[in-house]
């Protein structure tokens, strides 16, 4: 069972971690701010919070948490196409819900946000979302982290790359950004582990015997494929980027660069986007067991 629908797992995780990974990419903050250090600690703690909530939105990161279950309901859909057994499929689609839950998810995220970035990293980004420039950018992320325009992208990746190579200036600059900011990495990071979370719900959905991996030792085998998906994923990444980003001038783009090579922007792509990466990571290993559990109630 678990040949026949793991071709259908891969195809549609890319669209669902492309989503959710991209949009942590375009972040961006044209001043720095004092952090209040003077104030007492349980208004500076409020403020902080109130800030981190309202940068997970306008960076779309709770929308794309959002659609976890809603990426696996499609994956699902294929898997079925493929031989996956329907009751196995509604078992998984109820996991899936319970164990992503946003109601969960959200305050979780928003610890993790509020240990790797400072008072003044979140002030930096409160000052520039209320920037025409920072709304811009809030309404791109957010349509780019949309089902439409992923789908759109994937087919027209191609024509996207032809046109965006044209413009020698602009592609350096689109590529320095997505580097900037490790969108790539972060893509294969979290791809991988909704991969693993796929796996590992069909590999706790089979009987007990002999050969059957552990949880490690497919984490391990998703592991070994980082560096080939790396090298297929980058080419989309930048294709993404180029169009979600394609209303931007060459000054924005600066803006954008210069501001991921801040220290607020280190304290975000590289403190944060990896930790977060590693806590989604852990779900992986929660949807196994819930389709396990699952599944001995049924009687499976």
């Amino acid at each position: 069972m678990r040949n026949r629908v793991q071709g259908a797992s891969q195809s549609y995780v890319w669209t669902c971690l492309l989503c959710l990974s991209l949009s942590l990419s375009g972040m961006t903050a044209a001043a720095q701010v004092r952090s209040g250090s003077d104030k007492p600690a349980a208004i500076a703690e409020k403020q902080n919070e109130e800030a981190g909530h309202w940068l997970m939105t306008q960076m779309a990161l709770l929308e794309g948490l959002r659609q976890i279950p809603e990426q696996i309901d499609m994956g699902l859909q294929q898997a079925q196409a493929q031989g996956m057994p329907l009751e196995l499929a509604k078992v998984v689609q109820r996991s899936g819900r319970e164990v992503y839950d946003l109601k969960q998810l959200e305050p979780q995220a928003l610890a993790l946000l509020l240990k790797s970035l400072r008072s003044e990293h979140l002030q930096a980004w409160t000052v520039f979302y209320k920037t025409p420039l920072g709304q811009k950018i809030a309404v791109a992320d957010i349509q780019g982290a949309s089902a439409q325009t992923m789908g759109f992208v994937m087919e027209n990746a191609p024509k996207i790359m032809a046109e965006l190579a044209a413009d020698t200036s602009r592609m350096a600059l689109i590529q320095s950004v997505v580097d900037a900011s490790q969108s790539v990495d972060r893509a294969v990071s979290m791809n991988m582990a909704m991969s693993l979370a796929m796996e590992w719900a069909l590999v706790s959905a089979m009987p007990d015997q002999p050969g059957k991996p552990t949880f490690r030792q497919l984490q391990d085998h998703v592991e070994q494929q980082r560096f080939v998906m790396r090298s297929q994923m980058s080419q989309w990444v930048l294709a993404h980027a180029a169009h979600v980003y394609k209303n931007l001038s060459i000054s924005e783009l600066q803006q954008i660069l210069a501001q991921a090579n801040s220290p607020a922007g280190q304290a975000l792509f590289r403190g944060f986007g990896p930790t977060f990466a590693d806590w989604i990571n852990q779900y992986a290993q929660r949807l196994g067991q819930s389709v396990r559990q699952g599944l001995q109630k049924q009687g499976v």
